[in-house]
């Protein structure tokens, strides 16, 4: 950090009045800048933002996000949920005016080490087994960026010897510039948000920004035998961390013969075995050593990170059993928003699987998890605007297609058998029919208890 972060005094539009956007204004303020914030949105959708702004002498400008809010500006605040190619940034970039990521606001008045982390999918739960190590260690830690809390908010608040630990989206990396973590993690690249990005290519590329300006000092953490992944970071300058199911026979951390085994910085030696950890499947194999490989590199000791992982139950929506029910488990996965998440959850269980899935199609490519479909899955319950996609990639299966997501619990239990699992992965957006995955999820784990409470009613 700098004495004077870049944006000290700046006169600033912060374009997005969500949760980023408001803590960005907040900062810009508390370091003698002006800021006007621009949204799309009507007044009367964002009238606690105003209550909350305009005392500070933030300028909103609501309704419209055009070119016109640029006059006066001399720095822009892209929010993450903001397209870049909007006409108001093109006009900012034709101006000369830099365009800044929230994120890299946080960065700039950090005190303490960021260990970042990105990835298509396991991204909130290593983040949060990270911070967890980071809390056994006894060390002050805050839990930041896409998974809640603005980065910009609390960076000022945690002192040097504690740890930030940022989820980091590819929306909030396409406009960063300035963002170099202590420790960087990416956890694996699938297709996802091509509908924003285009390209898998220029996903991936976007999400190896985290790691452009990194100096010898700083770690990269990155997974054993990814191709794809291995090409993009070669060319960082970094040190690499390694994580897997295998030896990777320079520093990280790994499974052999069932157990999580370490080596950094001369020392190596075992975590745990696998079956300590709370968190099942083989995808939490993956996100449990890519958090403990960054977790060395921030100085955090084994045991901590061993009792972290024996400790850690995991996350809402995220493959969450909801309820027990005529020997039936119903799991929740809501978090499941593309094709890779869902095939993980698929992955997960032995038994017949009968699967809620659809939502809002990202272009997804469904065909590809066709095998693991056909050997799980005894029934498929669909909705939402993907379900005839999802109907036609998978004819095979047979299908009943639901209206609402309580409809759809109802099938699926018409359908289920005792030993199986009654899985909502839905590998789509929520935006169709929810506010976003956790009202969707909520929304499945109500329907579900509903239907335990009928189950035991009618027990009695």
């Amino acid at each position: 950090m700098t004495d004077r972060p870049f944006f000290a005094g700046a006169k600033a539009l912060v374009v997005g009045a969500a949760r980023s956007g408001i803590a960005a204004a907040k900062l810009i303020v508390r370091h003698g800048g002006q800021v006007r914030v621009v949204d799309r949105r009507a007044p009367a959708e964002l009238s606690a933002t105003v209550r909350e702004l305009e005392p500070l002498g933030v300028e909103l400008v609501l309704g419209a996000t055009d070119a016109a809010a640029l006059e006066g500006r001399d720095l822009v605040i892209a929010s993450p949920g903001v397209p870049l190619d909007l006409p108001l940034f093109r006009e900012a970039e034709r101006r000369g005016i830099p365009i800044a990521a929230e994120l890299e606001l946080g960065h700039a008045v950090a005190k303490a080490p960021i260990a970042a982390v990105t990835g298509t999918n396991g991204k909130s739960t290593t983040v949060e087994l990270l911070g967890a190590m980071g809390r056994a260690a006894g060390r002050a830690t805050e839990v930041l960026g896409n998974i809640g809390t603005a980065l910009s908010e609390r960076a000022e608040e945690v002192q040097a010897e504690g740890l930030l630990v940022v989820e980091v989206s590819s929306f909030q990396l396409e406009s960063c510039a300035r963002f170099r973590p202590r420790v960087g993690v990416l956890l694996n690249v699938t297709p996802d948000h091509l509908d924003r990005h285009g390209s898998l290519e220029r996903y991936a590329a976007i999400k190896a920004r985290l790691f452009e300006r990194q100096e010898e000092s700083d770690y990269r953490v990155q997974p054993l035998g990814d191709p794809l992944i291995t090409a993009l970071l070669r060319p960082m300058r970094s040190r690499p961390l390694w994580f897997g199911f295998a030896d990777p026979t320079g520093d990280g951390v790994w499974l052999e013969n069932d157990s999580l085994r370490w080596r950094f910085a001369g020392s190596h030696g075992t975590l745990l075995r696998r079956d300590e950890v709370a968190l099942p499947g083989p995808h939490n194999t993956e996100n449990a050593t890519a958090a403990a490989a960054a977790a060395l590199a921030l100085g955090i000791p084994p045991a901590a990170i061993a009792k972290a992982l024996r400790e850690f139950r995991g996350l809402p929506h995220r493959l969450t059993l909801v309820a027990t029910i005529d020997g039936v488990r119903y799991v929740n996965d809501s978090k499941a928003t593309n094709v890779d998440a869902m095939r993980r959850a698929l992955e997960s269980y032995d038994a017949p699987i009968v699967l809620i899935v659809g939502g809002r199609d990202k272009d997804g490519d469904f065909a590809a998890v066709t095998p693991l479909i056909l050997e799980r899955v005894r029934h498929l319950v669909t909705l939402g605007e993907a379900a005839e996609k999802l109907e036609r990639t998978w004819p095979q299966v047979p299908t009943t297609r639901a209206a609402t997501l309580e409809a759809a619990v109802a099938s699926a239990r018409s359908h289920a058998t005792p030993g199986g699992v009654v899985l909502l992965s839905p590998g789509c957006a929520s935006y169709d029919m929810f506010r976003n995955f956790e009202d969707r999820g909520a929304r499945f784990e109500a329907a579900v208890h509903t239907l335990e409470r009928e189950r035991a009613g009618a027990g009695r």
